[in-house]
């Protein structure tokens, strides 16, 4: 899905999920929304899964969709009042600012993220830092943390049904939806929900990924 801004750079997204083999709800979603500012991005992986972890999950996506214009570390904390009489979630928050380029995010749990920076770049990959915990139960000290973003660089986050040797994958030369969808078929666990949101910046000029 392609998320177009007439003032800078645009947003192109994929997801890919499936729940835990043989139960319908999955415990992992995610969140996508347009703001004021740019966009906002989410993952949520309730603890365990079926039904139980699948409310939790959706308690923080409800939150989020309430509150688009808020910080990362400010919609975790939101996220952990909601979620208290839930079994919990891991989260990872990321917001967009599309007018600086700058990606912000906060994170608790075993979701994991990573950014792909585009050639012509040499800077190295870099991991989303999450910290220890559970939203709604046990929430660490948060601080957002700040990266720009340059033209087709590709953001991954994934929950852990999905391995972490998934990050080979995400400088293949695939849209994020073929892209998502990929990680999802090769790197899934067959003992948990799996999730994985692949987003890619791109600036009005330069297109967007072929297929």
């Amino acid at each position: 899905m392609k998320t177009p801004s007439s003032n800078s750079g645009e947003l192109d997204w994929g997801v890919a999920t499936r729940a835990f083999p043989g139960e319908e709800k999955s415990g992992d979603k995610h969140f996508v929304a347009r703001t004021s500012t740019g966009w906002l991005l989410a993952v949520a992986d309730g603890l365990g899964h079926g039904p139980e972890a699948a409310a939790a999950s959706r308690a923080l996506v409800e939150v989020l969709e309430q509150h688009t214009g808020e910080a990362p570390v400010e919609l975790i904390r939101l996220c952990h009042e909601a979620l208290k009489n839930t079994r919990g979630s891991a989260a990872a928050v990321v917001t967009i600012d599309r007018e600086r380029c700058l990606l912000s995010w906060a994170g608790v749990g075993n979701v994991e993220g990573v950014i792909r920076h585009a050639p012509p770049a040499s800077l190295p990959t870099q991991y989303i830092t999450m910290r220890g915990g559970i939203v709604g139960y046990r929430l660490p000290g948060l601080l957002s943390s700040f990266l720009p973003l340059q033209d087709g660089d590709t953001l991954a986050l994934a929950t852990d049904g999905i391995g972490g040797d998934f990050v080979r994958a995400v400088d293949l030369p695939y849209p994020p939806d073929r892209l998502a969808r990929h990680i999802l078929d090769h790197y899934a666990k067959p003992t948990d929900d799996a999730l994985v949101l692949v987003a890619r910046w791109r600036f009005p000029s330069q297109g967007v990924s072929p297929p």
